[in-house]
């Protein structure tokens, strides 16, 4: 498994007991007990709406009862632009509203005045917009009642149930399904050509075909020999190119065929196949959360728990679209145990997360250079990472190491926009070790922005066996800057030979402040003589960087300087791509 952040949407659904299975799984699979395997989680949604089903707490809401990975583990970001109803400014704010309120709130004025521009009688409300209830009762009995209205041309479609036969072992489909019990697949579907319909089961979710997927049945095929049906064809709302699961005869149409799932009954040994899925003329409020429509009836009848009246009323982009049957301002109320955890709840702190973004105002003022240095693991692989980090974009000076490049053909990909593009690969690099020189990997990179005046060295003298460059330029003041890649196996003592060669090369030209960036894999945290370290300050270097740099908490990305009283900021950033976070400093013309 090489991934290394897990997104889990529409948190507050989530369990404690779930919760605490997806650690333990990430632990088993990643072969560590570090909480979620070390992965990353990002965990997006709105506590104050549904919680999980059967009484249990929300995440955020501390059970001893249950085990607790959310107070320790995580911190909050809250979100402030509003997307679903940007266009309805007053709905938006009302619904902000009435998300917070607690049962023994009174509804303004306003507000009530709001809501009841939306109450609509049974009969004056559209039938073919979905209609949403607060439990499976209300929502069977309109969806029977809408198919019976809307088509005359029913079909029933039973299930195939198997078992297997005693006398000779082999499973026989039975004339009639089972009936009752509490199964995913019904003994029997009534639909119609041109109903309304949900998907029960996730099919294909890299086209969308998931649990909750709504569409129209366009298409019942039978087939040919005994007229049983064999598939469904579907006109999904969210409609994309499939890439694959598309039948010979779905070539000039733009419908998906689905087939009968299979899933195991109570009974020993009885099998059931079914098409999964549902009506969907109307359906229950758990399941349109995270939906998005334009029109929708809401009953407020029978809701019983706290956010349903909120997720209800917020699924439509406008009050113009709201349909509001049975409103009882007694319904619409949150969850007070989910607004005393999230003000106890811990903060992200920007700061923490986007050093370089806090002190932008100073990162772009004409007299400062703002520098970062990166290992990318591979800049073709990474490029577009890169240019989608906002805090790589600050950078005047952009140095990367391990960018892998070979030969001298750049792609056009890998241009940055208002950047000049400088680098040395690694085949280049070594005169005197030649399996390290036809090595793959490793190389250095340099993105200089464009206004800047620079003169650029690739060879110094004897410096013969280092992935190294070095930049002299002169906006928005003199400065000298070089980048440094050593391999991890690279001996110590070839290298500081090359190092000291090139610190002296440096110092000949004699431009100030001097900056010496890179990737050097000499542990800063770690105990023991640290010869690259003594070696810089030795000759009055400062390293700029003291907190791990890579995911197993080891601080191999240095930045070494002649002059620090010149550096106005220095940190680590963060990177979800490679194993090691991006360092920078912003330096300023004058001493500070």
């Amino acid at each position: 498994m090489n991934a290394e952040i897990i997104v889990i949407d529409e948190i507050s659904m989530v369990s404690k007991p779930l919760f605490a299975y997806v650690d333990a799984r990430l632990k088993q699979i990643k072969g560590t007990q570090r909480p979620f395997g070390g992965m990353s989680v990002l965990a997006v949604g709105d506590f104050y709406q549904l919680p999980p089903v059967r009484q249990s707490k929300p995440l955020c809401v501390y059970d001893p009862e249950q085990i607790d990975l959310w107070q320790e583990h995580f911190q909050m970001i809250t979100l402030t632009e509003i997307m679903r109803q940007k266009d309805d400014v007053a709905f938006a704010e009302m619904l902000n509203r009435i998300r917070v309120k607690e049962k023994t709130d009174e509804l303004s004025q306003c507000d009530r005045d709001l809501l009841s521009q939306a109450v609509t009688a049974p009969e004056e409300c559209p039938t073919e917009v979905l209609h949403i209830y607060a439990t499976n009762k209300n929502v069977e009995s309109h969806n029977t009642d809408t198919l019976k209205k809307l088509h005359s041309n029913i079909i029933i479609i039973t299930a195939d149930d198997f078992q297997k036969d005693k006398r000779t072992g082999r499973m026989e489909r039975r004339d009639k399904p089972f009936t009752g019990g509490r199964n995913d697949l019904p003994d029997t579907l009534n639909v119609a050509e041109g109903a309304r319909v949900m998907l029960t089961r996730n099919l294909d979710t890299l086209n969308g075909l998931v649990n909750g997927a709504f569409g129209i049945l366009v298409k019942v095929v039978r087939s040919e020999n005994d007229g049983h049906i064999i598939k469904l064809g579907l006109r999904m709302d969210n409609r994309q190119p499939m890439r694959h699961n598309r039948s010979a005869n779905a070539a000039s149409d733009d419908l998906v065929y689905i087939e009968r799932a299979e899933e195991s009954l109570k009974f020993k040994g009885a099998v059931r196949r079914q098409f999964p899925v549902k009506l969907a003329f109307a359906c229950t409020i758990h399941k349109t959360q995270g939906l998005t429509t334009q029109t929708a009836v809401v009953s407020m009848k029978n809701i019983f728990e706290p956010g349903m009246a909120y997720v209800a009323l917020s699924r439509v982009t406008s009050l113009s679209g709201l349909y509001l049957q049975d409103l009882d301002e007694k319904k619409i109320y949150s969850n007070p145990e989910v607004t005393a955890a999230l003000q106890t709840m811990r903060q992200a702190s920007v700061e923490e997360m986007m050093p370089l973004l806090q002190v932008r105002e100073t990162a772009s003022r004409p007299d400062t250079l703002t520098l970062i240095h990166h290992n990318t693991e591979g800049l073709p692989s990474h490029i577009s990472d890169i240019k989608s980090h906002h805090e790589m974009c600050l950078a005047d000076v952009l140095c990367l190491t391990e960018s892998h490049l070979q030969g001298s053909f750049v792609a056009d990909s890998l241009h940055l926009d208002g950047y000049t593009m400088f680098k040395r690969n690694r085949h280049v690099s070594y005169t005197n070790f030649p399996h390290m020189a036809s090595r793959s990997g490793g190389g250095v990179v340099v993105y200089l922005r464009n206004h800047f005046q620079v003169q650029v060295k690739q060879y110094l003298h004897n410096v013969t066996d280092l992935e190294f460059l070095v930049l002299k330029v002169q906006a928005p003041f003199p400065a000298l800057i070089a980048v440094v890649y050593r391999p991890p196996d690279y001996s110590l003592t070839p290298f500081m030979q090359n190092l000291v060669s090139l610190l002296d090369s440096l110092e000949i030209m004699d431009c100030h402040p001097i900056i010496v960036c890179g990737d050097f894999n000499e542990n800063q945290l770690q105990s023991g003589r640290k010869q690259i370290l003594e070696q810089f300050q030795s000759r009055g270097y400062s390293q700029l960087i003291t907190s791990a740099t890579t995911d197993k908490n080891t601080l191999l990305d240095l930045i070494f300087i002649s002059q620090p009283d010149q550096c106005l900021h220095s940190g680590v950033l963060r990177s979800y791509y490679s194993y090691h976070n991006p360092v920078f400093c912003v330096l300023s013309s004058s001493q500070s």
